[in-house]
């Protein structure tokens, strides 16, 4: 390419000839400026565009083999204080979490802790990380506070950067503390008691197989779970203590006669007269015997004596090369497995296990580099050294138990509730090891501010040691390279008329990009995931999804490692990754990634995976029983308790409570994957794989049939939730004790997702949704209609807004020609998260009816994230938005977004309207045309338009500036 542009395909992510950084900025990603110039035209090639070699969204090599994201291995990754950590160890789960803060002298101060942040907030963020801010306020609001800076200064590493603003007049006195602490990771999710392993030692030819490295493993009796385990665990998983590789095979694994798990292995050499040594955990007293069967006919017993213990099986003469062992249980107790030993039999007493005690307690040398500190494990090899301009006193050690004696009660929280005594949570690490390190009193004088800087580095104690010594802490290259990394800052680009959003939107990009967790136990490896709150630090499956659509808003990068975190290919032992609410959400994120990059890549990497998953829900695959009725509606309560993640929502509340689970049938559950059907129908057509095509038409006709048949209650206006006889066949709708349909709610309006209803019903359903008197406030859509009997204005869901199903509706409404719909969902839903973000610099998950205030976890990006979308829809020059419907096959924006050129498919109904939504530069008019002819289009506000077409066609759209 030359050093002209004439034009960038901005909506095709996966091929242009720009610098990432430029183009995310032209695009509204990552834009140091938080505003598109008024007037913008043709002046906007030269700030925005930059003759380059080309970049790319990766598909990673061997992207099946990790479920890790592409992230550094520094970052915000704690799960107990806001600030920096480093992965000193991926393979065992082990890091470094490093926290800087003000201390007040003069006031309570409170740790800035990530399980109460009540008093730090994100503030902005780079999509990679290289830069971050956190905002930590002493005096709310404003007028005492810090914003902690991390800055990438290469591999081993970091710039810290405090700037100290006091807006008080008052003189205000205070320290700068540190915690420092390795990190272990946890027995299992939820818990911070640290995993304790075994080592095993092995004689000269021996061969430890670990039990989990099975070839296959089965319950006699079938599980709904075999082919979805939860957690991302294998078959038969367990996460035991003092075990070798930290699992081990349990979950009543071999109490039943049959149950089977085959290995195979290979044998480098011979064995004359060979043994298997079996290392297993019994209760004392549980006895389970076991058949060898293909090798030999062997049976043994395993005796449990309440803790580890090893039994010798003798086999004889074992050939070189593959084998393939099968263990079979003959009933009995459930003893838990942890692997065999294959050896010569006289070398068996050779074979030793120790438990191995992680080495918490650090050297701490404050000499080497006066002023600093470093520190150094025993289980890691690399060490750990900080500086900061102010000189740092004396390093201390303090357990997590006595944090609460030296700063006070700053971690009150288990899970998202209070406790009296912090230490109640605490109380699963008592013995982690923190080094506490202070600066003398900093004096900052009324209106005035101070920065600070410091280094955070590893390596080799020497590498630390020249790292510290060279850092000049009042260098004027500090500040210039973290000016420099601030403007990579990822938030969207604004038209004039989204400059009111930009604060609100700016503090949903930093919690976005930083709510990430380390690390996450998975598939038998530690990850780090982005998780919707650190005090969740698990997997979670329909949240996930929501977070990828607020990360493909940012960088696309990002929404594509989360999808490839929770996607498994078809050969894995389960359909994707679960937790949670198996709403399919990845494959909603999967098709907004191709609208936006029509990547045929992408389309050849993940359809495999997310057919496998949709496979699964739709009761095709493996040990799925999500169609168990004979109306073949979807059920996934043996998966989890809740059909669409809405905790509190009456019906499903009632039917828990009346033991009527087994028998009963949600909407959405079928709605939502009548909706994926027909979404992955589109890619298997592009993709020719006209063989898929028949399932997915079963799947719609079925399912429809039945929501329309047994689900539909005119009278109410709302679909209800279906009963069943013992026999499976439907019995009617669940009514509530005052008759009324028990589903008046976002379950009972899903349908208009699905694109299956008449125009009466469509009629009916849009009447309540956006009535006053039903599902319709000031804030938003609520779960619940205002007139059903059972609403309530102090739950969970109940009574409350949520936007993460106002995204669904939201994109409904485009397919239904709802344009206006749509846009008073997105404006009530930006005006909502301005009005409580604003207020209180929190990005909360759910909003009162009564005033618009956020609610719950104050940091939750996962299903709040549609406000990122709907933000760059309708203020983010080059977008094109569009419903379900309409398959994007090819879409370029010139490069000052003042023309638009793109291929649409519509697979909605014929001669049926649907609306589109284009976001073009500011400063102009607009000429639309649609198959070469000229079409009407409605101009919302400068730069935004509001298209209609008529449905089921294929044709070209081209906007030009008049």
């Amino acid at each position: 390419m030359g050093t002209k542009l004439q034009s960038v395909v901005v909506g095709n992510f996966l091929r242009f000839n720009l610098t990432r950084r430029k183009l995310l900025k032209l695009v509204g990603i990552g834009a140091a400026a938080t505003a598109w110039p008024a007037g913008a035209g043709g002046e906007l090639l030269a700030e925005y565009l930059s003759p380059s070699s080309s970049s790319v969204i990766r598909i990673p090599g061997g992207i099946a083999e990790t479920r890790d994201l592409s992230l550094s291995d520094w970052g915000p990754y704690s799960k107990k204080y806001f600030g920096l950590s480093h992965i000193s160890d991926g393979k065992r789960g082990i890091s470094f979490d490093f926290s800087i803060f003000p201390w007040l002298n003069s006031r309570d101060s409170k740790l800035p802790s990530v399980l109460a942040p009540e008093n730090t907030h994100p503030w902005e963020a780079a999509s990679n990380l290289d830069f971050y801010t956190l905002r930590m306020e002493m005096i709310w609001k404003d007028q005492l506070y810090c914003d902690l800076s991390f800055v990438n200064t290469g591999e081993k590493s970091r710039l810290i950067r405090l700037e100290i603003v006091n807006q008080s007049s008052q003189l205000q006195k205070l320290s700068l503390s540190t915690l420092s602490q390795l990190s272990y990771p946890p027995l299992d999710w939820g818990t911070y008691e640290p995993l304790r392993l075994a080592d095993v030692s092995l004689p000269a030819n021996a061969l430890w197989i670990h039990a989990l490295d099975y070839a296959d493993l089965k319950f006699v009796t079938p599980r709904p779970t075999d082919n979805l385990v939860p957690e991302g665990y294998l078959r038969g998983e367990q996460r035991v203590q003092d075990s070798v590789g930290g699992s081990l095979i349990g979950q009543q694994f071999g109490k039943q006669a049959g149950d089977s798990v085959e290995y195979h292995l290979h044998l480098p050499e011979a064995l004359k007269n060979a043994s298997f040594v079996w290392r297993y955990f019994g209760q004392k007293g549980d006895v389970v015997r076991y058949r060898v069967a293909e090798v030999a006919t062997t049976e043994f017993t395993l005796q449990g004596t309440g803790g580890y213990a090893t039994v010798v099986v003798p086999v004889g003469k074992l050939a070189a090369g593959s084998t393939t062992l099968k263990f079979v249980s003959l009933g009995g107790a459930s003893i838990k497995l942890n692997g065999f030993v294959v050896v010569e039999a006289e070398l068996a007493d050779k074979i030793q296990f120790k438990s191995k005690l992680w080495q918490r307690d650090p050297v701490v040398d404050t000499k080497s580099v006066p002023g600093s500190v470093i520190l150094g494990y025993g289980d890691i090899e690399n060490c750990y050294g900080f500086r900061l301009a102010k000189p740092l006193g004396q390093a201390r050690k303090l357990t997590w138990m006595q944090l609460d004696d030296v700063f006070g009660p700053s971690d009150s929280l288990v899970r998202d509730r209070r406790v009296a005594k912090p230490s109640a949570y605490r109380g699963g690490d008592p013995d982690c090891i923190f080094v506490n390190a202070a600066t003398e009193t900093l004096t900052v004088a009324p209106h005035s501010t101070q920065v600070v800087y410091g280094v955070l580095a590893t390596g080799s104690k020497q590498e630390v040691e020249r790292c510290l010594k060279a850092f000049q802490p009042d260098a004027a290259a500090n500040e210039r390279r973290f000016q420099s990394l601030r403007k990579t800052t990822s938030i969207p680009a604004a038209t004039p008329a989204g400059n009111e959003y930009i604060f609100s939107q700016k503090l949903m990009s930093a919690v976005t990009l930083t709510s990430l967790v380390y690390p996450v136990y998975t598939q038998r490896q530690y990850i780090r995931h982005n998780t919707q709150g650190r005090c969740w630090d698990s997997i979670y499956t329909w949240d996930s999804g929501f977070m990828g659509l607020g990360l493909l808003e940012l960088d696309p990068q990002r929404a594509v490692d989360l999808l490839n975190t929770y996607t498994l290919g078809p050969g894995s032992q389960s359909a994707f990754l679960f937790h949670g609410t198996p709403l399919p959400t990845h494959i909603y994120l999967f098709y907004e990634l191709w609208n936006r990059t029509q990547s045929e890549e992408l389309l050849a990497c993940f359809y495999p995976r997310l057919l496998h998953y949709y496979l699964f829900l739709a009761g095709h695959l493996g040990s799925s029983t999500t169609r168990k009725h004979k109306d073949r509606l979807v059920c996934t309560w043996d998966y989890w308790y809740s059909s669409g993640g809405w905790d509190d929502y009456p019906p499903q509340l009632f039917i828990y409570k009346q033991k009527l689970v087994s028998a009963t049938a949600p909407v959405v559950s079928s709605a939502y994957l009548i909706r994926c059907a027909k979404m992955l129908r589109m890619v298997a057509t592009t993709l020719g794989r006209k063989s898929d095509l028949a399932q997915y038409d079963q799947d719609i006709a079925e399912l429809s049939s039945a929501l329309q048949n047994y689900s539909w209650d005119a009278k109410s206006g709302y679909y209800g939730y279906v009963l069943h006889d013992a026999s499976g066949s439907p019995t009617g709708i669940l009514r509530h004790s005052t008759g009324t349909n028990f589903n008046m709610g976002l379950d009972g309006v899903s349908p208009l997702v699905a694109g299956i209803c008449t125009a009466e019903q469509e009629s009916a359903l849009l009447e309540r949704i956006f009535s006053p008197k039903q599902m319709w406030t000031d804030t938003g859509i609520t779960s619940i209609s205002k007139t059903a009997p059972y609403y309530s204005t102090d739950g969970y869901w109940n009574g409350n807004v949520w936007m993460a199903h106002q995204w669904f509706l939201w994109k409904t409404m485009l397919d239904l020609g709802r344009g206006d719909l749509a846009v008073r969902i997105a404006e009530t839903g930006l005006k909502t998260w301005k009005h409580s973000t604003d207020r209180t610099y929190h990005c909360y998950e759910h909003f009162r009816d009564k005033d618009g205030m956020g609610a719950g976890w104050p940091q939750f990006p996962t299903l709040s994230s549609p406000v990122l979308p709907w933000f760059t829809s309708m203020y983010s020059p080059g977008r094109l938005t569009v419903g379900f419907d309409v398959w994007i096959e090819s879409c370029q924006f010139d490069a000052a977004c003042q023309s638009l050129d793109a291929r649409l498919t519509s697979s909605g109904t014929a001669g049926k309207p649907f609306s589109l939504l284009a976001s073009m530069a500011p400063g102009g008019k607009y000429s639309v045309f649609w198959c070469g002819k000229p079409i009407a289009a409605r101009r919302l506000q400068d730069g935004l338009l509001r298209i209609e077409l008529l449905g089921q066609c294929t044709g070209r759209l081209s906007i030009q500036r008049a």
